[in-house]
């Protein structure tokens, strides 16, 4: 079909060059022949010189495509090639313990036992090393079992464990454990009364208040286990598939009355709370998973780190510690992180990223203000996901002021093997100017609102 196009229109201009070689002369005698010839010919090889210019763009235009598509595919069959290293690995070592210790039910209770112990100190030591004499009532959160998975090495706390701190933690991903229902994951309506008793039917947002009173309720919230893990949806387009979840976390006060983190997260900074709150969060997602893989769901969650605790050396050295001894959760836990503190990361990020990389986790990065995005180093990091605000690109489209053009951003992306997010998506008519640029996914309250995962 291609190559009768360009017949076609080799054609059309080779009839143009003689009309004008031999027309000209006809209506304009003072012409000649000789130079109505001449005239022709030039059309002609200007005209030809023209069509292989256009011919070559278009081939350059369509190998471009193809590259893009194929270092996708390559990027894909990585992941994929790393999952199945991974679990040939797991497989040789379950093996290689059958075989060597007759692995029984009673072994296997003992060691899920252990394993919780093990966390359960992991969690004291956390907020006895973040808060010292500060947080003294997140550090008896902690020694409930409630707070996050991080901390300095255990022997520095040489802590109790008691039956209490077990079944706290042991029930832990009950509180948060998602229904898995035809492949989707359902992250009910506050309302819904598999709610916990003491959770609120009808929880409502705290609106003013003052930083001490907003750093009391973080405070009480954390040792009365008072934070919640709540789950947005991420959606494929244009079928609006669920195909990821973003958990949040929400604290609550005495009342049922909820904080969100847009409230809390700068007072949290400042006392030096935000470590405890993201190990709490962390830890949460782990659970969550872990249930997750044990249903046999594909299902992936996006769990935030922030900049506070990225840049914190000794949290984010523990941090890498925590997850390799969880690298199995890698297929469906990715870390996100500020774009800005990605970019402006040191020599000691890097190499705790790379670790991380070296796990088979991905990352994604938030809070991009503009569409100048350098994929390049993104990708070289293993970040797959790049999160942008619906408003960011649809401003562009009415107002162009990048170097790229709106309408190419999905091609840079597919390029490099990442996949563009598109978040803060409110409305119909919103989607439908987005759907035009072929993004991958979506999310925002038009898919789901953040809701409490179900309890079983």
């Amino acid at each position: 079909m291609a190559f009768l196009y360009h017949i076609l229109i080799a054609t059309v201009y080779t009839l143009v060059a003689a009309a004008t070689a031999i027309g000209l002369p006809q209506l304009f005698p003072e012409i000649g022949v000789e130079m109505g010839a001449i005239l022709g010919v030039v059309v002609l090889v200007g005209s030809a010189v023209l069509h292989e210019v256009f011919a070559r763009q278009e081939i350059q235009a369509d190998l471009v495509d193809e590259l893009g598509n194929l270092r996708n595919r390559n990027a894909e069959l990585q992941i994929a090639l790393d999952r199945v290293e991974r679990d040939a690995e797991i497989l040789k070592g379950a093996v290689k313990k059958i075989a060597e210790n007759g692995v029984t039910a009673k072994d296997s209770s003992k060691k899920n036992v252990d394993t919780v112990i093990a966390e359960v100190k992991v969690l004291q030591g956390l907020v006895k090393h973040l808060s010292g004499n500060k947080s003294a009532t997140v550090a008896k959160a902690v020694g409930d079992g409630t707070q996050g998975a991080l901390s300095a090495p255990v022997t520095e706390v040489a802590p109790t464990v008691s039956a209490t701190n077990l079944a706290l933690v042991a029930n832990e991903g009950s509180v948060i454990a998602p229904v898995v229902d035809n492949q989707r994951l359902i992250a009910p309506d506050v309302s819904a009364t598999s709610v916990p008793r003491e959770t609120p039917q009808h929880p409502s947002e705290i609106s003013t208040l003052d930083d001490d009173s907003i750093l009391e309720i973080v405070r009480d919230g954390l040792e009365q286990n008072r934070v919640d893990l709540v789950l947005q949806p991420i959606v494929q387009l244009p079928q609006r598939k669920r195909i990821f979840y973003e958990a949040f976390t929400r604290i609550r006060d005495a009342s049922g009355e909820n904080l969100v983190p847009e409230q809390y997260i700068g007072i949290a900074e400042r006392e030096g709370l935000v470590p405890a709150i993201d190990n709490m969060l962390l830890f949460r997602c782990v659970q969550l998973v872990r249930r997750t893989q044990n249903s046999k769901q594909d299902i992936g969650f996006f769990c935030n780190i922030s900049a506070h605790s990225l840049t914190d050396r000794h949290f984010f050295s523990d941090f890498v510690e925590f997850m390799a001894d969880n690298a199995r959760l890698a297929p469906n836990l990715i870390f996100e992180f500020p774009y800005a503190t990605v970019v402006n990361r040191d020599h000691d990020i890097e190499q705790h990223l790379k670790q991380l990389a070296s796990l088979g986790f991905q990352f994604s990065v938030d809070q991009v203000s503009s569409l100048n995005v350098d994929c390049e180093d993104l990708i070289k990091n293993r970040f797959k996901y790049v999160k942008l605000d619906a408003e960011i690109l649809l401003d562009e489209v009415n107002n162009p002021s990048g170097p790229i053009a709106v309408e190419d951003i999905k091609r840079v992306f597919n390029r490099q093997g990442m996949d563009l997010i598109v978040e803060k998506i409110e409305t119909e008519p919103q989607l439908l100017d987005l759907l035009d640029l072929k993004i991958d996914y979506g999310q925002g309250y038009l898919f789901g609102k953040p809701r409490l995962a179900r309890v079983e």
